[in-house]
């Protein structure tokens, strides 16, 4: 009897598990991937979260010492002057000089026309008459009375009674003459007069105009000494300036000066200082003359940064960058003069601190940045 024959396995039996280990393959190496560590990724997240360091140029601040010029405008003025007026209202009635006449000390003007001056000093002038006339009749009367007493005529009470009325008599008269005296010196008044010898310099009114009580009429000017006013920036001393010039702006000529006058200026504000030529210059020096006032002022040691470090983003207030400790610092300041391009600063800034000159104009307070060499 023959053994039996292996028996051969049918294909299609074996399908179903071949399928069943592919399906379970990825789950499992998904499993086991999820099972391992993840990667450390905090090193790149920072990286990507931190932007690198802005790129900057500096420079250090440093001390600002050379010497401010300045020239300030100005015109030559007589140095004795006036501006003539009538103590008393009223009308212009005439003048007497020209303008650019040259006249002397006391010498007539220009005559007001006021209604009631002339009538004052009519009117003081009878007043005396009267008052003298009572007092000499009293002094009549006091002389006969007296003589009367003496040969016991009368008694001695109506002598006195008439001394007395003679003495008031005599006050009334010199009260009197000093009210004519008064409008004689009102009447007066009424003529203007050259105060001292010089040249009439401009007419402010026309004759016929109203001239109010102290409202300028004229002025005169002497010849002579010049000067000149101008006004200095808060900021300088006037004892710093250390050369001063006036130049003439018609033809350029110069001549040395110096300061004869000082006024008083508020906090922060312009000080008026008057400046006179150091010798008397020639006669093609006249008043009216437009002319510059060149200083020249002492160094005093500011610190100064580039001017390319400065920045105003239209608030009217300028500003910088500092770097310190890798990282950028916004500081407000104030500019002062000018040269060489370097400006004075005034702020919390010192020399030696180094100063942004490019890659500012992003930049923000407190970003850290990276300087360029």
């Amino acid at each position: 009897m023959k053994p039996p024959a292996a028996t051969r396995a049918d294909p299609r039996s074996l399908r179903p598990r071949q399928s069943r280990v592919r399906l379970w393959l990825p789950a499992i190496l998904l499993l086991a991937a999820a099972c391992e560590d993840p990667p450390d990724m905090s090193d790149d997240t920072q990286r990507l979260d931190q932007p690198a360091p802005r790129p900057v140029r500096v420079i250090e601040a440093r001390l600002f010492e050379t010497p401010e010029r300045l020239r300030l405008p100005g015109a030559l003025r007589a140095r004795e002057r006036a501006e003539l007026a009538f103590l008393h209202p009223g009308y212009l009635a005439e003048r007497h000089v020209q303008l650019g006449q040259a006249v002397s000390a006391g010498e007539l003007l220009a005559t007001l026309h006021n209604p009631t001056l002339q009538p004052g000093v009519a009117s003081a002038q009878a007043r005396v008459n009267e008052a003298r006339t009572r007092f000499e009749q009293l002094e009549i009367d006091s002389r006969r009375e007296a003589s009367l007493v003496e040969r016991q005529l009368i008694s001695d009470d109506q002598l006195e009674q008439t001394r007395t009325r003679r003495d008031a008599a005599r006050a009334a008269l010199e009260q009197a003459e000093a009210a004519l005296s008064e409008a004689r010196g009102q009447l007066a008044e009424a003529s203007l007069r050259a105060p001292f010898d010089g040249r009439i310099a401009r007419f402010i009114i026309e004759p016929g105009d109203f001239a109010a009580a102290g409202r300028p009429v004229m002025a005169i000017s002497a010849g002579g000494s010049l000067e000149a006013e101008i006004v200095l920036p808060a900021e300088i001393d006037p004892n710093r300036i250390s050369a001063l010039r006036l130049i003439r702006l018609e033809d350029g000529r110069t001549s040395a000066a110096e300061i004869t006058g000082r006024g008083e200026a508020a906090p922060a504000q312009p000080r008026p200082v008057i400046v006179a030529p150091a010798s008397a210059p020639d006669e093609s020096w006249q008043p009216g003359d437009a002319v510059h006032v060149e200083l020249e002022v002492e160094a005093r040691a500011r610190v100064a940064v580039p001017l390319a470090a400065l920045i105003d983003p239209g608030t009217g207030i300028t500003r910088l960058f500092r770097v310190r400790d890798g990282e950028a610092q916004r500081v407000a300041v104030e500019t002062g003069r000018l040269g060489g391009g370097w400006v004075a600063v005034y702020g919390d800034i010192a020399a030696g601190d180094r100063i942004v000159t490019a890659g500012q104009a992003l930049l923000l307070d407190g970003e850290a940045v990276r300087v360029i060499e």
